[in-house]
C-alpha cells in the first residue's frame, strides 16, 4: 500500500492518540476503583463516628446504672443525668440503624426495659443493665469489624494508588521511548534515503549510467527515486541520440574534408599518369624506346618512379580513410600526425604554406581513437590554413609538433596568421559560432574538436593574439603506471 508522508504523519498521530486514549482508559478504571475505595472509607469514617458516639453514650449509661446500684444515696440531679444519658444512647443507636438494621432488636429491648422501669421505679433494672452490657459488647464487635474493613480498604487504596503511579510512569516512559525510537528510525531512514538520492543525482551528473537506484519506499521519497531513475534513463537515451548525431556530424565533416581534397588528389595522381601516358605514346610512335644514353632518360625507370608516386598517394589515402575501431587503442602518434599532414597537403590551400613537422621521437604510444584524432588534427590544420589566407608580409607557416612529459603527450599546431581577438577566442569553441563566410564554415569544427577530445578525458587549448597567429594544443593524458612498475 502506497502511503504519502502526510498520510504516514496522520497515521502516526492517530496511533499516538489511540495510545494516549488506551492509557487514559486504564488510568480511568484504576481511578474509579480508587474513588470507590475512598467513598467506602468515607462511609466507614461516618459509621465509626456514629458508632463512637453511640458506644460512648451506651457505655456511659451503663456506668451510671452501675454507680446507681452501688451508691447508697442517689441525688435527684443524678437521676436527671441518667435520664439524659439514656436519651443520648437512644439517639446514638437511632443514628446507627441506617447502617446496622439488626440493632433495631436491641433498641426495642432497651425501650421495653425503660418502659418497664418507668412503671416500676423501685425495680432493680437488672434487665436494662444486662441489655446495655450486651449492646456495649455488640457495638465493640461492630467497631472491630469496621476497623478491619477500614484496614483492608486502606491496603487496597494504597495498592491501586501505587498501581496508578507505576502504570502512569511505565506507560509514559514506554510511550516516549517507543514513539521516540519510531520517529528517530523514520527520520534516520529518510535522511539516508535523501543522502542516497543526492549522491546518485551527483553521480548521474558526473556520468554514472549503471544499474538504477533500488526503490525501497512507497511515498514521495520513493516517487523521487523513481524520478531519478527515469532521469538517468532519459539522460542515457539522450546521450545515445547525441552520440549518434555527433557521429553523423563527424562523418559529414570528415567526408566534406575528404571531398575538398578529392580534386587536389586527382590532380596529383593525374601528373604521373600523364607522364606515363606520354612515355608510352613516345614508345609507340618510335616503335620502341630509346636507350638511356641517347636521351639521358631511362623510360622504364621514369615509369617506375611515377608508378611509385601513384602508389604512395593511394597508400596515404587508404591509411587516412581506412575504418578504425570506435574504441580507444594504442596509436603511433607521430605516424598519425605525419600521414594526416601529408594527405591534407594535397589541398590547394596548402600549396603556398610551409608545413614544418617537429615530431618528438621519444613519445610513447598513446591510447586514443584514431578517427577522432585525425578529424581534430584536420580541422585544426584547415583552420590554420584559412587564418593564413591573405598573409603576404611573411612566409605562411604551420608548425606541427609533438612532445611528451611524465603525465601527458601534446600535439601543437601553430600558425603565424592573423590571430584572434580576445572576444573571438572566448567563443571559439561554441557550437555554430564562426567568423568565416557561410561557404567556408558552419561553426562546428572547433566545437566537434572540443567534444571529441574532452569525451576521452583529454584537453584542447587555444592561445591567440591579433597579428601573432594562433596556437592550438591537444593534451593527451598518459595512463598512470601501476605501483612498483
Amino acid at each position: 500500500m502506497k502511503l504519502t508522508l502526510r498520510a504516514k504523519g496522520i497515521l502516526a498521530f492517530m496511533v499516538l492518540l489511540g495510545y494516549i486514549g488506551m492509557v487514559a482508559l486504564i488510568l480511568a478504571q484504576e481511578r474509579a476503583k480508587l474513588l470507590r475505595y475512598a467513598v467506602e472509607l468515607e462511609q466507614i469514617y461516618t459509621q465509626e463516628s456514629a458508632l463512637a458516639k453511640a458506644s460512648y453514650a451506651v457505655s456511659h449509661t451503663l456506668l451510671k446504672w452501675q454507680e446507681k446500684f452501688i451508691s447508697e444515696t442517689v441525688l435527684p440531679a443524678f437521676e436527671d443525668e441518667l435520664a439524659l444519658d439514656m436519651e443520648l444512647a437512644q439517639a446514638g443507636l437511632q443514628g446507627l440503624l441506617e447502617f446496622y438494621p439488626e440493632l433495631e432488636v436491641n433498641m426495642e429491648r432497651l425501650n421495653r426495659d425503660l418502659n418497664k422501669l418507668s412503671l416500676e421505679p423501685a425495680g432493680s433494672g437488672t434487665g436494662l443493665k444486662n441489655n446495655l452490657r450486651e449492646l456495649t459488647e455488640h457495638l465493640d464487635q461492630v467497631a472491630r469489624q469496621l476497623r478491619t474493613r477500614r484496614d483492608i480498604l486502606w491496603d487496597r487504596y494504597r495498592d491501586v494508588y501505587g498501581a496508578i503511579s507505576v502504570t502512569n510512569l511505565f506507560m509514559g516512559l514506554f510511550g516516549v521511548v517507543f514513539f521516540g525510537a519510531v520517529v528517530t528510525l523514520f527520520l534516520t531512514r529518510l535522511a539516508l534515503d535523501a543522502k542516497k538520492l543526492a549522491a546518485r543525482a551527483l553521480d548521474i551528473v558526473s556520468g554514472y549510467r549503471g544499474p538504477p537506484l533500488e526503490v525501497t519506499r512507497h511515498d514521495e521519497v520513493g516517487g523521487l527515486m523513481e524520478a531519478v531513475n527515469r532521469m538517468q534513463f532519459e539522460l542515457r537515451r539522450w546521450e545515445q541520440q547525441l552520440e549518434i548525431a555527433r557521429e553523423q556530424r563527424f562523418h559529414k565533416e570528415k567526408m566534406a574534408a575528404i571531398g575538398s581534397l578529392a580534386a587536389a588528389v586527382a590532380h596529383e595522381i593525374n601528373n604521373p599518369i600523364a607522364a606515363i601516358a606520354g612515355i608510352a605514346q613516345s614508345m609507340k610512335d618510335s616503335g620502341g624506346y630509346p636507350a638511356a644514353g641517347e636521351t639521358g632518360i631511362d623510360p622504364p625507370e621514369l615509369i617506375l618512379a611515377q608508378a611509385k608516386r601513384i602508389a604512395t598517394i593511394s597508400r596515404q589515402i587508404a591509411e587516412l580513410t581506412a575504418p578504425h575501431s570506435p574504441e580507444q587503442e594504442l596509436l603511433d602518434l607521430n605516424a598519425l600526425v605525419r600521414n594526416t599532414c601529408n594527405f591534407i597537403g594535397y589541398d590547394h590551400r596548402f600549396r603556398r604554406i610551409d608545413m614544418v613537422l617537429q615530431l618528438d621521437s621519444q613519445i610513447p604510444a598513446v591510447s586514443a581513437i584514431a578517427d577522432h584524432l585525425t578529424q581534430v588534427l584536420m580541422n585544426l590544420l584547415i583552420n590554420a590554413a584559412d587564418a593564413l589566407e591573405g598573409v603576404t608580409e611573411r612566409q605562411p607557416t604551420i608548425r606541427i609538433a609533438t612532445q611528451a612529459t611524465e603525465r601527458e603527450v601534446s600535439i601543437t599546431v601553430h600558425d603565424n596568421g592573423k590571430g584572434m581577438s580576445s572576444e573571438v577566442l572566448a567563443r571559439a569553441f561554441e557550437e555554430s559560432y564562426t567568423t568565416k563566410p557561410p561557404d567556408k564554415g558552419r561553426g562546428l569544427g572547433l566545437f566537434l574538436c572540443k567534444s571529441l577530445i574532452e569525451d576521452s578525458g583529454n584537453r584542447i587549448e587555444l592561445e591567440s593574439k591579433p597579428g601573432s597567429g594562433t596556437t592550438a594544443r591537444i593534451r593527451l593524458t598518459l595512463p598512470t603506471p601501476p605501483t612498483g612498475a
